[in-house]
């Protein structure tokens, strides 16, 4: 449940923030991004602080050198960017920002930005790229899904492989990142979505909320470090459960994975002379 306090602390924060900019006069605006951007509607008390300053002309320099218009409270600071900063304060309050000039923030990736603060003498048309909550996605091509639908499978078959010789990092990594990576963007553009906002630059962001049919199915498909060989064929049954017009040519390598993740679940693979799997 959100917690008004927590989330009128962060507001309050920004508004330090301002003020701080204000006064340094090396600004020209503070935009907020993120859920203390244009999306307000889902911040809670887990929020991050996440914001742009737009420097005056030449000015860049002296607000990264000198955060003291962060306000007090401040107790770590630590520079993650050549434009920003990652930041913690003595309230809990974590928050990443980065500083550009104008020229440099029309440049800049980002979306749904709102203007928190504007000097008197700002420039009225600072870029926000504002975007409706339910944003429509392209759909994926026969060639994209056919794509992403090889690299799983292929993943799945070298994690199970990988977790069979005793690489159970590596096993991991292929199945419940790579190969759960292109499964998830096959699901996602099968399946409609739920009202809400979408995230403008990874799929895993408010997924839950988003498609909660497809992360019923998230338990078996990250069952941990141990767990490759079910991870796979939990990967495996989601992916034929879509329907997709290019499974069919896909089984023979469905197949395979789904033999090699049946064979380590029943025991050991017998290994040759040197410690490896035959073949």
């Amino acid at each position: 449940m959100t917690s008004p306090d927590a989330v009128a602390a962060l507001l309050h924060r920004l508004d330090l923030i301002a003020s701080g900019l204000e006064a340094s006069g090396w600004a020209l605006a503070l935009l907020g991004l993120g859920s203390v951007g244009a999306e307000l509607d889902r911040m809670d008390q887990f929020s991050d602080l996440d914001f742009f300053v737009v420097a005056r002309d030449g000015q860049v320099g002296a607000l990264l050198e000198d955060l003291s218009w962060l306000g007090d409270g401040l107790v770590q600071a630590f520079r993650n960017t050549p434009d920003g900063f990652k930041v913690l304060f003595e309230d809990g309050v974590y928050g990443e920002f980065a500083v550009f000039d104008e020229a440099a923030l029309r440049e800049a990736s980002f979306v749904n930005a709102r203007v928190v603060w504007l000097a008197p003498d700002a420039p009225r048309d600072l870029p926000l790229r504002r975007r409706p909550a339910a944003t429509a996605t392209a759909r994926l091509d026969g060639a994209a899904r056919t794509h992403h639908l090889g690299e799983a499978l292929t993943n799945l078959l070298v994690g199970v492989r990988r977790f069979r010789r005793g690489e159970r990092l590596s096993a991991w990594q292929f199945t419940q990142v790579y190969a759960l990576g292109h499964a998830l963007a096959l699901a996602a553009d099968a399946t409609p979505p739920a009202p809400g906002w979408a995230d403008a630059f990874g799929l895993e962001r408010r997924f839950e909320a988003r498609y909660p049919g497809l992360a019923a199915h998230l338990g078996a498909c990250l069952p941990g470090l141990d767990g490759t060989p079910g991870a796979a064929l939990g990967l495996l049954n989601l992916l034929e459960e879509l329907r997709l017009p290019e499974w069919a040519g896909a089984l023979p390598l469905a197949g395979q994975v789904r033999r090699e993740a049946g064979a380590a679940l029943a025991g050991p693979a017998a290994l040759d002379a040197r410690g490896r799997l035959p073949g």
